[in-house]
């Protein structure tokens, strides 16, 4: 039985209309949502899909860039275990410039004798893993040595020991990326921590400058402000805690190989 005959079975009780709409293999076909097939929802993302030949062209144009800067005696042929799935990557990342200059240089760098103590295969998965945001975050995070002041902030019911969940970001660091939030900007934190490219250390200090200009940062301060107007009968205030976080010795190893 054809699937337009085992349609009709089922919906002779509809109306004309409906009935007309179900059959119609150009108005809907199977796998279909609201009109909308699976086919038609997925075939844009063919042109993420580089062919061998584009992606061969970008990573030689790519590594012989980087090449300038290494002399040619400590040019070697990278290891596959990290050549292979860098490659392979890129079929489908290679539109995303952070990315992909993530990515390219790792590959150079890995074609560099000097570089052998510092690349390691693993970081190919991890740049797999990030999104933009993360590799941002990471920069910034690794452009600066030693520890970092960060808080884990809170709206808190004041003398009644609760507090408004999710209503602030779980670690302010005091700046976020264009385009993004502080509480992506904290996601993104967690998740370079998870990576095990950050350390963060809750409830640890490194001298107590600078906490106070993060409790009274503009962003924190403008959430808690929502939050009073919505609850004016309650005392409501900013609790948080002094916490640090650092790039760590894989989390450096990373940097130098990606950059």
């Amino acid at each position: 039985m054809s699937i337009e005959d085992k349609v009709a079975d089922e919906v002779t009780t509809l109306t004309p209309e409906i009935y007309k709409d179900l059959v119609k293999p150009a108005a809907q076909e199977v796998g279909t949502v609201a009109g909308r097939s699976a086919k038609a929802l997925l075939s844009p993302v063919r042109a993420f899909l580089w062919s061998w030949e584009k992606i061969e062209e970008l990573v030689v144009d790519g590594v012989n860039k980087r090449f300038e800067k290494i002399p040619e005696k400590q040019r070697k042929t990278p290891d596959p275990e990290i050549a292979v799935p860098l490659i392979q990557s890129l079929s489908y990342t290679a539109q995303n410039e952070t990315l992909r200059e993530m990515y390219l240089n790792l590959l150079a760098n890995s074609m560099n004798v000097a570089m052998d103590k510092s690349v390691h295969p693993s970081f190919v998965g991890l740049i797999k893993h990030m999104n933009t945001l993360d590799a941002k975050v990471f920069d910034k995070l690794a452009s600066t040595a030693g520890y970092q002041k960060v808080t884990n902030p809170n709206v808190a019911i004041l003398n009644q020991g609760k507090t408004f969940i999710n209503a602030m970001p779980e670690w302010f660091i005091g700046w976020k990326i264009d385009g993004h939030d502080i509480f992506e900007t904290s996601s993104s934190i967690i998740r370079l921590s998870k990576f095990g490219l950050i350390e963060l250390m809750f409830d640890r200090t490194a001298g107590k400058d600078g906490y106070e200009n993060l409790n009274t940062h503009p962003e924190l301060v403008s959430i808690l402000d929502a939050y009073k107007k919505a609850n004016l009968n309650l005392e409501i205030g900013l609790t948080a805690t002094e916490s640090i976080l650092y790039v760590n010795e894989y989390g450096n190893q990373f940097k130098n190989a990606c950059k």
